[in-house]
């Protein structure tokens, strides 16, 4: 909604990361918060496809829709807030369930991503949750408890989505 020329304006983009790629400069080029209409608008004009999409993924939030469509058509979702932007780490329903399992909120959500096959991309300045978010493979989430995460209501969404963004919060 930011520009009636979206589609041109994506292209013509697009169309550089191409040449860079194409010049082997990149060895992935990808998009990020696109939808599905976004990304099959690339593919009218231009000749590779984005090999991985950026979206917010985390329990509270995790775009089904969105992501499945993605994965089906061979598109590496990165989930750029994995942790809900710190929201998600006080849920008492994730608490509940990461007790469970003796981890952390941020390992339990780190994991939940990996086990919805996406790549998951925890941010930290502190050295101890840098480590804490990459050990999560010494844990299953059983099918139940994804369920649950699945299924929690809107908690730590940013907000904007392509469709509603402010024009300045591409400043």
């Amino acid at each position: 909604k930011i520009s009636p020329e979206w589609k041109e304006i994506n292209a013509q983009t697009w169309r550089g990361f191409e040449d860079a790629y194409k010049a082997g400069k990149l060895r992935a080029i990808g998009v990020s918060n696109f939808e599905p209409e976004h990304i099959k608008a690339l593919w009218e004009t231009n000749d590779v496809r984005p090999m991985v999409d950026q979206l917010e993924f985390h329990p509270g939030y995790t775009q089904p829709d969105t992501v499945s469509w993605a994965q089906e058509n061979g598109i590496l979702v990165e989930a750029w807030s994995p942790l809900g932007s710190g929201a998600v780490l006080s849920d008492p329903t994730v608490n509940a369930i990461a007790a469970k399992y003796g981890v952390s909120a941020a390992r339990l959500c780190v994991r939940f991503a990996l086990m919805n096959k996406v790549l998951p991309l925890p941010k930290s300045t502190k050295a101890e949750r840098i480590s804490d978010n990459a050990d999560v493979f010494g844990f299953e989430i059983s099918e139940d408890d994804m369920k649950t995460l699945r299924n929690l209501p809107v908690l730590g969404f940013s907000g904007f989505s392509p469709e509603n963004a402010p024009a300045d919060a591409i400043a």
